[in-house]
């Protein structure tokens, strides 16, 4: 040994109390864990996909009686076609907006409220309906928070 060797300050022992390093436990615990993390990654997905294939059926079935047969998919298809109600929709709500951003489609808009405005009962669930639809759907962020 050299001079420089004596110098140094003896190694340090760790104190005997360390705690053991965790134990992931034995192929049990690891098929729970991946299973898990697996109902985890699928769970939402299973959830949004039964979720949207309920909303289209559900506004198909709404949609499809007031679609003339000749015009239905399933007569030329030998297969339902789904979510051809829910195109139907879209589109019939699209002309309604449009329709009803002119000073003739506002008017009957207008026309249609005070109608609405005289009815005791119905007045306020339109009024909340109207009020929730407005804060969903508007372009102001904040507009919620009021």
């Amino acid at each position: 040994m050299s001079a420089r060797d004596d110098n140094l300050p003896p190694p340090t022992i760790p104190p005997a109390e360390t705690p053991p390093e965790p134990h992931h436990g034995g192929i049990m615990a690891r098929i729970r864990n991946y299973f898990l993390t697996g109902l985890v990654v699928a769970g939402p997905i299973a959830i949004t996909f039964y979720l949207t294939w309920w909303f289209v059926t559900w506004v198909d079935g709404l949609v499809r009686p007031f679609v003339p047969i000749a015009y239905r998919p399933e007569t030329y298809l030998p297969f339902g076609l789904p979510g051809s109600g829910l195109i139907v929709a879209v589109i019939a709500l699209t002309l309604l907006g449009f329709l009803t951003a002119n000073l003739i489609g506002r008017t009957l808009v207008d026309l249609g409220e005070k109608i609405l405005g005289r009815i005791p009962a119905v007045r306020a669930i339109y009024r909340g309906l109207k009020q929730v639809f407005e804060t969903l759907f508007s372009g102001n962020g904040s507009s919620f928070r009021r």
